[in-house]
């Protein structure tokens, strides 16, 4: 275990803290200081607080964010990992990570976790629409005497205008919830005006985060003065020229614990200073000490045992026996991930130590551990390992060069991020990827042919024109025959999802035609199944039965479960329109059988609201019910609120 850090101090700040936090005001907490000031070890402390409330029920859940990470990334993961959490039984625990156990005692705490399928994050939607939705069903779950609390600590610094983002998720803050964030004074939300003008945001302290006053200090040096070897006179005296700053008073008697003598200490509280004497300390263990935590400084963020083992090149037993040093354990802490350094003032340090061709074979090791895990879940059809779909490309670029780091998203990241539904996260990499790409080239073609695909997912069409229109005018100039016919076929979806759909029905015949040429059956399913809803939609029954059909046969051969459950649901509304009712009903069966097997909640519902239409249809109201109340609690099971009016309508107007 890491050693708990001992706190002291700060009584004016925790009590600012315990008055925000018994206001039932939805509120963004800022806690401002210089680094080193002890904002991690403050806010810990809150937790604590908050949990040991006498009359307050609090839960909290706590991330640590990289300047990679967008404000929808981060808040999409949280979703993702309440869900996860809600479904992992006690027993079970063993095998998930920090961070889920947090989610699940959160939980518990309000006993929320019936809301399991309610929690479930749709990739398709707006991310901060839906994550507000979640605070909102949060909220209205609690007690009045309950607070959810959410700590936010930059693992340096936020990404750069993420206050925009922040504000507009704070200023919408339902009752009861409060965010916590640890800022430097530079910090983007402190410098933030329009953070700034909201009503329901407060500093702790008013001004930055101030020295351990002489009390606290004082204390600070009682309970730790058994393991120093010196007098407290002897020690507070030196203590005194380090002016109550706490990183330097935490490292300084940590460093004298593990026998550094009084006389060896810096002689001012300069952050480098002290992170130089760590770094000294580390050096003397000679048994892989120094590899571990190079490889943990490469890394930054928190990862498993296993990564740094591989990065570090320290088998497990060798990592142990380092492990087993009071002193090195105490400069590393856990996080939601795992261990890593536990202040970004000595990771910078220990960085600054490393040569450019070491610090590269570091960046490799990684590269090759996140790798193998994305390799292994796509080989296993599982799911892809979420650090190593965020972070292979940016070991990437810091072990190769920029025209790998494009290659590895595209080729090795991009499916798993879509997989894993961190659809932000990509077009955050894919906006990078961009910037390194040469102007007009195919690897541009190809990140914003992506791009457009995710904006299409989520629903955002205009941005997801633009970007197809780029990459088939790109791919023109280069005669990437593949490309063109997908970007015509991407145009004709999206203006089938507008209405227009004669503009669609060219767009798709000219995808097909190319299709055609070079052979693509995929393609050419795809562009059958939305031309044959295009003439249903027109009312060309028979043109439209004719394209599914054509789209039905070839994903036959393809093996494409997800096609054919389509083709199957889209000819049973064919069937339906046409009044052939038994024959609707074997299509819609056909798909809901597939849809089964496939797990999709969604398209199940789906399959039976067709099939509750068609026994309305013929009349056997009983049975028609019976398939709409399904949908209606599949619907209900994954939060779409609007389907499950449609269908409670459809129910209230059955009269047996």
């Amino acid at each position: 275990m890491i050693e708990k850090k001992i706190f002291v101090g700060r009584k004016a700040e925790l009590e600012q803290f315990i008055k925000a936090l018994e206001y039932p005001q939805g509120q963004a907490i800022l806690v401002v200081g210089q680094t080193g000031m002890g904002k991690t070890w403050l806010i810990n402390k809150m937790a604590e607080i908050a949990e040991k409330h006498p009359y307050l029920k609090c839960g909290w859940v706590r991330y640590e964010v990289t300047p990679t990470d967008s404000v929808d990334s981060t808040t999409a993961l949280m979703m993702d990992n309440a869900f996860e959490a809600a479904q992992v039984t006690e027993r079970s625990f063993d095998g998930t990570t920090r961070r889920l156990e947090q989610w699940r005692s959160f939980l518990n705490v309000f006993n929320i976790g019936d809301l399991i399928m309610s929690l479930q994050r749709d990739p398709q939607r707006s991310t901060r629409d839906q994550f507000l939705e979640r605070l909102r069903l949060v909220s209205d779950r609690m007690p009045e005497g309950g607070r959810a609390i959410f700590i936010i600590d930059p693992e340096k610094y936020m990404q750069e205008k993420s206050d925009q983002p922040w504000a507009i998720v704070v200023r919408d803050l339902p009752e009861k919830i409060k965010f916590v964030f640890a800022q430097r004074p530079e910090d983007v939300l402190v410098e933030s005006e329009t953070f700034e003008r909201l009503n329901n945001v407060v500093s702790i302290p008013q001004e930055n985060l101030d020295v351990l006053e002489d009390e606290a200090v004082d204390d600070l040096l009682n309970q730790r003065i058994g393991g120093l070897g010196y007098s407290i006179t002897e020690v507070r005296k030196v203590l005194n020229r380090f002016e109550g700053y706490p990183y330097a008073l935490g490292a300084a008697l940590d460093l004298l614990e593990a026998g550094t003598k009084l006389e060896e200490l810096p002689k001012k509280p300069e952050p480098i200073k002290f992170a130089e004497k760590q770094w000294q300390k580390v050096c003397d263990n000679k048994d892989g000490a120094i590899e571990l935590f190079e490889a943990y400084a490469v890394l930054e963020v928190g990862v498993p045992d296993e990564v740094v083992e591989v990065v570090s090149g320290l088998k497990p037993a060798k990592r142990k026996r380092v492990m087993a040093d009071r002193f090195i354990r105490g400069l590393l802490r856990e996080e939601t991930d795992g261990k890593r350094i536990y202040h970004a003032i000595l990771t910078d340090y220990i960085l600054g130590q490393i040569g450019e061709n070491e610090r590269k074979e570091y960046h490799g090791r990684a590269v090759d551990v996140y790798r193998e895990k994305l390799q292994r879940a796509e080989k296993e059809q599982t799911k892809p390992d979420e650090l190593a779909a965020m972070r292979l490309a940016e070991h990437v670029l810091a072990a190769e060069e920029k025209e790998a780091f494009v290659y590895a998203f595209v080729n090795e990241c991009g499916e798993a991020l879509i997989n894993l539904g961190f659809l932000d996260a990509f077009i955050g990499l894919s906006e990078r990827a961009l910037t390194l790409t040469e102007k007009d080239s195919e690897k541009e073609v190809i990140v914003t042919g992506n791009l457009g695909l995710i904006y299409q997912t989520k629903g955002e069409l205009d941005k997801a024109e633009q970007m197809h229109n780029k990459s088939l005018e790109i791919a023109e100039k280069l005669g990437l025959q593949e490309v063109i016919a997908s970007d015509y076929g991407n145009l004709g979806a999206i203006y089938l999802r507008r209405g227009e759909l004669d503009k669609a029905e060219q767009m798709l015949k000219k995808a097909l035609e190319i299709e055609k040429k070079l052979g693509r059956l995929k393609g050419m399913a795809s562009d059958y199944g939305n031309l044959g809803i295009i003439f249903r939609m027109r009312g060309q029954l028979d043109k439209a039965e004719e394209m599914h059909k054509k789209a039905l046969e070839i994903d036959k051969k393809l093996g494409n479960k997800k096609g054919l459950a389509a083709d199957y649901g889209n000819l049973g509304l064919i069937y339906m329109d046409k009044g052939e009712l038994d024959k609707a009903e074997e299509m819609h069966n056909k798909s809901l059988e597939i849809e089964k097997k496939l797990g999709r909640l969604e398209g199940m519902a789906d399959d039976y609201c067709n099939l509750g239409g068609i026994y309305r249809k013929r009349g056997d109201l009983s049975k028609a019910r019976e398939y709409w109340e399904k949908a209606r609690e599949l619907y209900k099971k994954i939060g779409m609120e609007p389907d499950v009016k449609k269908v409670e309508g459809w129910i209230g107007g059955l009269k047996e």
